[in-house]
């Protein structure tokens, strides 16, 4: 099995680059329910993003699970804001991520959460958003 640069697999594994599972756990298998407070959701909040990452760095651990239609990044203060097509890929990340996936963005480890506005979801106007279609 080839592997891409900071991708981790096992036999039988699928994984996006960026991305990391257990042994004997495959992403293809989670089964994701998109809960009652998700309907609607389709962005998630994704923090300890490295000052330098750029939106296409973020997009590429993330493509796996839906169609990204925006990335806002605010690199001073290490998060974003990735919006998805539909509310299932969304809950496809954050499953992911409770399940034990770990995303990697330029070789670092970045927090999954769900996005809630308030703190911490408005936008900085220090920096412009960077979309990716």
């Amino acid at each position: 099995m080839s592997t891409s640069p900071g991708m981790s697999t096992s036999p039988g594994m699928s994984t996006s680059p960026g991305m990391s599972t257990s042994p004997g756990m495959s992403i293809n298998s989670l089964e994701v329910q998109t809960r009652p407070g998700m309907i609607g959701k389709r962005k998630i909040f994704v923090a300890n993003v490295p000052t330098i990452a750029t939106a296409n760095d973020i997009k590429s651990p993330f493509m796996f699970c839906g169609t990204i239609v925006n990335i806002d990044v605010h690199s001073q203060k290490n998060i974003a804001f990735i919006e998805f097509s539909n509310e299932h890929s969304a809950a496809t990340v954050l499953t992911a991520a409770k399940s034990g996936v770990n995303f990697t963005v330029l070789g670092q480890t970045v927090a999954v959460r769900e996005y809630t506005s308030g703190k911490g979801s408005k936008s900085s106007t220090q920096h412009a958003p960077s979309s990716v279609v």
